[in-house]
């Protein structure tokens, strides 16, 4: 049993193995630079593990050498890359990998309005974030496109025989879909989940034995139970505004669902131990994290497997309302000469657009009653941002600022510092190259990075995010921010180099459905007003 308490921990020491969570491509194995090198100076619980890739991982060790200019007869530019507050190694290199092949089976359990749906859909989110191909199949969904949505209370009666069979129908073709979906990922690690109630015995028995039929699939089921009152008040309403109660008086739909969570409850069974085998497991989550516990999701093989990326998302995750907010940093000297990288500070323009954020957050926390949590990465630009929030009016809480290496930009390695004629004339090999495939570019020399390489960083902020009950504001750059909208708009990661990171403050309600993204603040004014010239061509390299 892990208590949710020990949350932290769980992040911390079952994720060593994250930043190798690579999806399979068409193409196998990625190589060149995007999947070849890791820190090594790296702490340990930070360092890749074997990667969940039917390809087998060869070992190497790379020792980084001085780039040099594209043409092997052209003299070296002048221009040598500037200090950068980041601690790297010039020694890269990856462990010798066992190819872990998993497939499982996520069956969520519960009564209506506990939170499965939008479980489910964090669990979703995270493992197609970090690389697991996940798919959710949800048997309410397939019952509204067949043609029933906004049966009442009378289809959820258990002694309504015909009803019975046809949900239980409805949930086995589910688990068909399920399983053709796991069986076409072929050899690559993927994860299915089944989206119903299954709240019976009979009904779990069934699911087992059409899953377990499957050679080396593994069965978990996920159980939330809640009794929290303020919870379920606030998932009663998020429930309210599904398709089953389009057009029906908000009172009148209330009493309805209450009535079809009365339906479900006289023939509830919770999961027990019996249910388990080698291949089945269950997680109870309990008040949305306030206890978490597990059973036989362990096994010899799941040192580095998926279900413990599974548990420590569940250490994590909270059922609360609360809005993450993105908000780019201003214009630096280096935006405004068409400098890429770097540590310079904010612009005059770029100072405005940090005294009007700071206007936004004040106006934001007097409508929530409470202080708001804000994030910035440790570069000169997000301490200038961050100083301007600083400023607290008589009777206000201080607010807290965490300053984050994991928040920095992506850092472009030997050609930081550059401007967009330097890499276009000095590197064109390197400036095509990430032109090409964006994502898993990484830049040469110490510290380069992908976006991959920011991706993995930026899993571990992501677990801590879901923690955090109450309003977060995050101060980035541009490929951070890409980054953390792919997360929350739950989007290809193959689309996140592309993503339009805009200008003011981008917000992200929690919903039923996960998060909803609002686009209203543009604090009247752009960021970053150099874009034209060579400013604006320089934003491909990033």
């Amino acid at each position: 049993m892990v208590d949710g308490c020990f949350a932290g921990c769980l992040v911390g020491t079952s994720f060593g193995a994250l930043g190798a969570l690579y999806w399979k491509s068409e193409k196998g194995f990625y190589r060149g630079r995007a999947l070849t090198r890791q820190l090594t100076d790296a702490p340990e619980h930070l360092r890749p593990g074997p990667l969940l890739h039917p390809f087998k991982a060869q070992h190497l060790d790379v020792v980084q050498e001085p780039m040099s200019p594209s043409q092997p007869d052209s003299p070296r530019h002048p221009r040598e890359p500037r200090g950068f507050k980041r601690r790297v190694s010039g020694k890269f290199s990856m462990n010798e990998n066992k190819v872990v092949e998993q497939k499982v089976v996520l069956a969520m359990v519960g009564l209506p309005a506990r939170g499965k749906s939008y479980i489910s859909k964090a669990i979703v989110r995270y493992l197609n974030f970090v690389g697991c191909p996940t798919k959710l199949f949800n048997a309410g969904n397939l019952r509204r496109s067949s043609g029933r949505s906004g049966v009442d209370a009378n289809f959820f009666d258990s002694s309504n025989e015909s009803a019975k069979q046809l949900r239980d129908a409805m949930a086995m073709e589910c688990v068909d879909q399920l399983l053709a979906f796991l069986d076409k990922e072929g050899r690559a690690t993927a994860v299915g989940i089944l989206d119903a109630t299954n709240t019976t015995l009979e009904r779990r028995r069934k699911v087992k034995e059409r899953v377990l039929a499957h050679a080396g699939i593994r069965l978990i089921f996920l159980e939330s139970l809640c009794d929290d009152d303020a919870i379920l008040r606030n998932n009663y309403d998020l429930k309210l505004g599904n398709e089953d109660y389009v057009g029906m008086n908000a009172e009148n739909a209330l009493h309805d669902f209450l009535e079809r969570v009365d339906q479900y409850a006289l023939v509830y069974e919770p999961v027990e131990d019996k249910e388990c085998s080698d291949r089945c497991g269950y997680i109870k989550l309990i008040n949305a994290g306030e206890k978490l516990i597990c059973c036989r999701c362990r096994s010899k093989d799941d040192e580095y497997g998926v279900v413990r990326y599974i548990v420590g998302l569940m250490s994590s995750i909270n059922l609360g309302k609360r809005c993450i907010m993105l908000a780019m940093v201003g214009e630096t000297e280096h935006d405004r000469m068409g400098i890429l990288g770097g540590d310079s500070a904010l612009t005059a323009a770029g100072k405005q657009h940090a005294a009007a954020l700071a206007r936004f957050v004040a106006e934001r926390e007097e409508a929530a009653g409470k202080p708001m949590l804000v994030m910035c990465g440790t570069l000169t630009r997000h301490l200038q941002t961050v100083e301007a929030l600083k400023a607290i009016r008589p009777g206000q809480r201080p607010r807290k600022v965490l300053k984050l290496q994991r928040l920095n930009e992506l850092c472009a390695g030997e050609l930081d510092s550059l401007t967009y004629q330097d890499l276009k004339e000095f590197y064109p090999e390197e400036f095509a190259a990430r032109q090409r495939d964006k994502l898993n570019y990484r830049y040469p020399g110490v510290g380069g990075e992908s976006y991959q390489d920011v991706l993995f960083r930026l899993s571990f902020l992501v677990l801590r995010l879901e923690q955090i009950i109450g309003n977060v504001l995050i101060v980035c750059d541009k490929a951070v921010c890409r980054v953390l909208l792919a997360y929350y708009r739950g989007v290809k990661n193959e689309d996140m180099p592309y993503l339009e990171a805009r200008p003011g403050v981008m917000t992200f309600e929690r919903s039923h459905i996960g998060f909803t993204e609002d686009y209203v603040h543009k604090l009247g004014m752009n960021p970053n007003p150099n874009t034209t010239g060579s400013c604006a061509e320089l934003q491909s390299c990033v």
